[in-house]
């Protein structure tokens, strides 16, 4: 049957399956050939982890020999480049065959040296390695046998030639099976669709993508999975590194000191340091990190707002500790996630940090929670801004419930309701005997606003459009979404109440990023309502209720969290505990293009004039910059120090164990 289906097929598309096949059966031996070669770093790796390498490494293999299909499906429509009409033609695709398959080679063999050197797929980060190039290449010619390593390459292509000669070209003069033109449309529509799941590579919301390989904490086992061409294409958009060393040296001092560094070091830049709690407590308590979707504090009833949007947010903030001036220093959401679990701000060009194939590894404060078990729950994908590489890939043991882990359908783009994904938090946590770390991320709150149809009791609002704007909703889907999220806040706080975990448990919840307020106000004019969110602790019998109203940032979560628990833990970001005593100039929060301290706001302007306001005076939008010059010449450096340092911590903060010493060895690879 597939092969009376396959003789339907017009000749150059048969042409074309053929170099496929055997591009295919190459890259596999490839991926065979580096298991082989570095199978001794597999020692103490799972099987079970080696196999869901290797099947992913396939299906990316299966992409990249269909990729190298396209252009002769796509161009040999064309009457002078169809290889069954011209045999130029089919000289040509031939030779663009075996110069890919050549290419294709070329980059292995690369590969396999680089691997063998510093332990990384090839990546766009081998160009830095390429000058001198005079050096580069003598230490190469001194290094590897590139003479045998050519004479390879230059037979394989040969190879590869006699195999399309021999199978390929005799397509082009065979008739194909005769059928009536509805059996050959359908037989091409089939191949149409074949190819394009195989391109697609998975049955989800998101195709395949590079962050899928690291589903585990093992380097090698993502180092299996990936396919080095295609992740030197991933990575070649995010080679450049924009920070400035020297000035990161400049200000070294001054941030280690802020920080309270253990061993300051100019010269290698260490910025660890090691929090060992003076006591244990009697019981180790649980984490729960609940991340409110478009949470912004202008919306919530306890920043002032009077449309009593989020009543259950506004009693649960009254009993826990709320920071009254908490800041993210990124938006999307996915900036949000990489900043709150390595502690840097996310200030990668162009993208999410989360999105870059060379910041995947990353140190980071959960994996201090030892002897905890660790889940994430998200509603639908962790392929979703290929956030899957930064959790699951530096969270250890952290087991993932996505799309296809849950029985409610999905409700809209984003996934199951929040709703829905608070009832498997629930459910995933009951009778838990050892602690737990639990990473919660709603999405509900979110355009398109859909309120599903099991609303368990939840009523909509009608509002008219005067009433919503005086109270800065940009409409009545955006307010009954905030109003259905804050219910099922509400109804998870009321079942986990019940739950014997409750009392020795820590709960943080943070908002995500901001929104753009509907009404001119002093802090939209400032262009701060997208960054400004809430952050409350709310553990009863840990923390008594107390607004704070210190500058703080989502960068400080971790070690804010991890210090009130009691939990030893080496920190290497810019991350701090908010609750120890702090000198009022040493509170601050970056924000895109600016810095807030308590008293003042630095609105940065490249390529302008930097603006200074005291955001939290009777003249918030008055700028200060004229009348304040020292003020604002200390924030410009702090912004600078600060900045700087985050840009180069965004490229140099590799998981370490936590270990006391303050030089902590790098997570074995």
């Amino acid at each position: 049957m597939l092969l009376e289906t396959f003789r339907r097929l017009p000749k150059r598309i048969r042409f074309v399956a053929w170099a496929v096949v055997f591009s295919f059966i190459s890259l596999v031996a490839l991926r065979l050939a580096f298991w082989l070669s570095f199978r001794s770093l597999a020692a103490q790796v799972p099987a079970q982890e080696l196999l869901q390498g290797l099947y992913l490494g396939l299906k990316f293999d299966l992409r990249l020999a269909l990729f190298i299909g396209v252009p002769p499906l796509l161009l040999g429509w064309l009457r002078w480049l169809d290889p069954a009409r011209r045999n130029g033609a089919t000289r040509l695709w031939l030779g663009y065959f075996v110069a890919i398959q050549a290419l294709v080679l070329f980059l292995y063999l690369v590969d396999f040296g680089h691997y063998g050197y510093v332990r990384a797929r090839l990546n766009a980060s081998v160009v830095e390695h390429l000058f001198p190039l005079s050096v580069s290449l003598h230490m190469a010619w001194e290094s590897y046998p590139i003479v045998w390593g050519v004479l390879g390459i230059a037979l394989l292509s040969a190879l590869h030639l006699i195999l399309l000669r021999r199978f390929a070209v005799p397509e082009l003069a065979r008739d194909g099976a005769i059928a009536r033109p509805w059996a050959r449309r359908a037989a091409v529509g089939a191949m149409v669709v074949l190819y394009g799941l195989g391109m697609y590579g998975k049955w989800s919301w998101y195709p395949l993508r590079w962050s899928d390989a690291y589903f585990s904490t093992n380097e090698f086992v993502a180092a299996l999975a990936l396919n080095p061409v295609l992740f030197l294409g991933d990575t070649f958009a995010n080679r450049a590194q924009r920070y400035d060393q020297k000035k990161v040296r400049e200000h070294y001092a001054s941030v280690a000191a802020m920080l309270g560094v253990d061993r300051p070091d100019a010269q290698a830049l260490n910025f660890a340091r090691y929090y060992a709690p003076a006591s244990a407590p009697p019981e180790p308590y649980n984490l729960v990190v609940i991340h409110l979707e478009s949470f912004a504090a202008f919306k919530v009833g306890t920043f002032g707002n009077k449309l009593n949007a989020t009543p259950n947010f506004d009693a649960i903030a009254r009993d826990g500790v709320l920071f009254t001036n908490f800041f993210v220093p990124a938006v999307p959401t996915a900036r949000a996630v990489f900043s709150m679990v390595t502690g840097i701000p996310d200030y990668n060009p162009g993208r999410s940090a989360s999105r870059n194939p060379l910041l995947v590894s990353q140190h980071t404060l959960i994996n201090a929670l030892k002897g905890y078990e660790r889940f994430y729950f998200l509603g639908g994908s962790a392929t979703w801004g290929n956030i899957r590489g930064i959790l699951q890939g530096n969270i250890e043991d952290l087991q993932v419930f996505e799309e296809g882990d849950f029985e409610a359908g999905r409700t809209d783009a984003w996934g199951i309701s929040d709703l829905a994904l608070f009832d498997k938090a629930l459910a995933t946590l009951h009778g838990r005997r050892k602690p737990f770390f639990a990473f919660i991320q709603t999405s509900g709150n979110h355009r398109p606003y859909t309120i599903p149809d099991d609303r368990r009791g939840f009523e909509l609002a009608q509002v008219d459009e005067a009433t919503l704007t005086a109270n800065e909703f940009d409409g009545l889907p955006a307010y009954n979404a905030l109003r259905f999220f804050d219910y099922a806040l509400g109804d998870f706080f009321r079942r986990a109440r019940q739950e014997p975990y409750f009392r020795n448990t820590v709960f943080v919840m943070y908002g995500d990023h901001g929104n753009p307020s509907a009404s001119p106000t002093a802090w939209q004019q400032l262009g701060l309502t997208s960054f400004h969110v809430p952050f409350v602790i709310y553990a009863p019998g840990l923390v008594k209720p107390r607004r704070i109203d210190q500058a703080a940032s989502l960068v400080d979560l971790l070690p804010t969290s991890l210090t009130l628990m009691g939990v030893p833990h080496l920190n290497t970001t810019l991350g701090r505990d908010l609750l120890a005593p702090r000198a009022p100039e040493e509170r601050f929060a970056l924000v895109p293009d600016g810095l807030l301290t308590d008293e003042f706001f630095l609105a940065r302007s490249p390529g302008g004039q930097d603006r200074l306001y005291q955001h939290r005076s009777d003249e918030p939008t008055k700028e200060q910059q004229a009348e304040q010059p020292e003020a604002l010449a200390r924030m410009q450096r702090l912004h600078q120090a600060l900045y700087q340092s985050s840009l180069y911590l965004l490229h140099h903060n590799p998981p370490r164990t936590h270990a006391a010493d303050g030089a902590p060895a790098q997570r074995a690879k």
